[in-house]
């Protein structure tokens, strides 16, 4: 399971927008990667660039980050019209209320 809001947080104050990139580091020297975050279009560089400084502090561990595009999963009950991504993204407004 993501998230369903973007990581991005101000003052306290979180970004309600969904988010539309996976935010992962990759180790290099185990061939493994984690996430640390999700990032909606608005936030994606700003996110990149504090993981990047993390880095740099040691907060995070070292390693490529990477974004990685969400992408859509459809199913049976889920036919990923344009009505069903709608529905989606306006039940995840509405939860944020």
């Amino acid at each position: 399971m993501l998230p369903e809001s973007c990581s991005f947080a101000y003052k306290g104050t979180k970004c309600p927008l969904p988010p539309a990139f996976i935010i992962e580091i990759i180790d290099e020297t185990t061939n493994s990667k984690f996430m640390v975050g999700v990032a909606c279009p608005d936030h994606k560089v700003v996110l990149e660039k504090k993981f990047i400084s993390l880095q740099e502090i040691n907060v995070i561990p070292q390693g490529k980050i990477e974004l990685t595009n969400i992408r859509v999963v459809h199913t049976d009950c889920v036919r990923g019209t344009l009505e069903d991504e709608e529905e989606v993204k306006l039940k995840r407004l509405n939860d944020q209320v």
